[in-house]
Parts: C-alpha cells; sequence; structure tokens
C-alpha cells in the first residue's frame, strides 16, 4: 500500500482539525507561535505522526495538540505511532490517546473493539505544560509502549496504559514541583521506569494493577532539604 506523507507547517495563530480513515499515513508537524490547536484522528494502522529531529517541531505557548489514534482492525501488527521529539515552551496542553480514552477531563473516549500495538516517544522542554496519554487495547497479544523525556517546572503529567498486552512506561524527568500520575490497568504485564531529578519536591503516584507480572523502577534525585513525596500501590 502507497504511504500517504502529509506536513504540517504553521507560524502565527492558527486552528487545524484533521481526521483520516486509512492505513500507512504519516503527518510531520512543524510548528512556530502561541496559541495554536491542532486537532488530528487518524483510524487505521501503521499510522505515524513525527518530528524527525529534535532541532524542530512545536515552539511556543499556549498551544493546544490533541492526536486520536485507533486501529480499526486486527490484521496487522505494525503499530501506530506517536513521536515528537521536540515540544518547547510553556503553558502547552497535549491530549493524546491511542485506542482513544484520554479522561481527567480532556474527555475522549472510543469504546469500539480496539487492537492496540501502540509506541509514543515525547521530548517536553517547558514549564505550567499539561500531558494526558492514554494507551488501551482490546487485544492480549498487542501492548503498549510509552516513553518521555521531560525538562521543565509545574508540569502536570497524567498517564494511563490499560487492557490487554504487555504495558511499559519510561520516564526521565529533570524538574521541579511536578505532578506525576502513572497508571497501568487490567490483563498484560506491567513495567515501569522513572528517573526523577529536581531540586524541589515532585508528587509521583505510581498504580499497576492487573493480574499478571507488575514490576517497577523508581529513581530520585530529590536535591532539596523539604524531600520529594513518592506514592506507589499495586494491586489485583
Amino acid at each position: 500500500m502507497d504511504i500517504l506523507k502529509r506536513t504540517i507547517l504553521c507560524i502565527g495563530i492558527l486552528t487545524i482539525p484533521m481526521f483520516s480513515i486509512a492505513d500507512d499515513n504519516q503527518i510531520t508537524i512543524l510548528q512556530e507561535g502561541d496559541n495554536f490547536e491542532l486537532d488530528i484522528t487518524q483510524i487505521g494502522y501503521s499510522n505515524i505522526i513525527k518530528q524527525w529531529t529534535s532541532s524542530e517541531g512545536i515552539d511556543g505557548e499556549d498551544n493546544t495538540i490533541i492526536i486520536k489514534q485507533a486501529r480499526d482492525r486486527g490484521n496487522k501488527s505494525d503499530p501506530n505511532t506517536i513521536e515528537l521529539r521536540r515540544v518547547w515552551g510553556d503553558g502547552n496542553t497535549l491530549k493524546l490517546g491511542q485506542g482513544f480514552q484520554v479522561g481527567t477531563n480532556g474527555n475522549f473516549t472510543r469504546d469500539y473493539a480496539e487492537y492496540g500495538d501502540t509506541f509514543a516517544h515525547l521530548n517536553i522542554t517547558g514549564d505550567n505544560n499539561n500531558i494526558l496519554m492514554t494507551q488501551r487495547t482490546n487485544s492480549s497479544s498487542d501492548g503498549h509502549e510509552y516513553w518521555l523525556h521531560l525538562e521543565g517546572d509545574d508540569n502536570d503529567i497524567y498517564t494511563v496504559q490499560r487492557e490487554g498486552g504487555s504495558q511499559y512506561i519510561n520516564l526521565d524527568i529533570y524538574n521541579d514541583g511536578n505532578d506525576v500520575d502513572l497508571r497501568q490497568l487490567n490483563a498484560g504485564d506491567h513495567y515501569m521506569s522513572v528517573i526523577l531529578r529536581g531540586t524541589e519536591s515532585t508528587d509521583i503516584t505510581v498504580l499497576q494493577n492487573g493480574w499478571n507480572n507488575k514490576s517497577y523502577s523508581v529513581t530520585n534525585y530529590c536535591y532539596t532539604a523539604g524531600g520529594c513525596t513518592i506514592n506507589v500501590s499495586q494491586g489485583n
């Protein structure tokens, strides 16, 4: 199947909705400016949204990036992929749903059969950003993988991986005063690695809830007399 490639290049104040139902699509985002809103929906498999280098991408403040990806059939194992290698600025909101469902309360949901097999990698620099990421599947074999590198203060991070398949989260955060909420739910093995570095406290809550193997590693370099708060819960 031919691959459809699109590049979105925007400078200034703009709102762009995009919707596609197809396979093997690629969208590249290059955006500079403030108060920008981008809403992308992709339905199918082997769809890719990415920035090719860390030197160009999304630069600006008070932007809203909404990305929804879902697989409407399970006859191919190639994952849907989101790779945002440069998101730079303050006060931005990212709402990303692979298999949809974001929550608290950026809304989206999707109750259809979802075949999963998702991958996301984000590099974010800035303060007072709101990052909501969910990955879900109804398949027992296709899983999720999520990598986040964050440098900045007072950010809110909410991540949920749920339903079947293996679930993996890797977070590397250079931060002060961030609020981190990580959840891996339902069936499948759960794996999580978190590294925190900062001079002020960060609150991190880790919930792993399911019937299979669960493991996590939290390394906290907290350079403050006030200390940092870590809450971890595992259950069935």
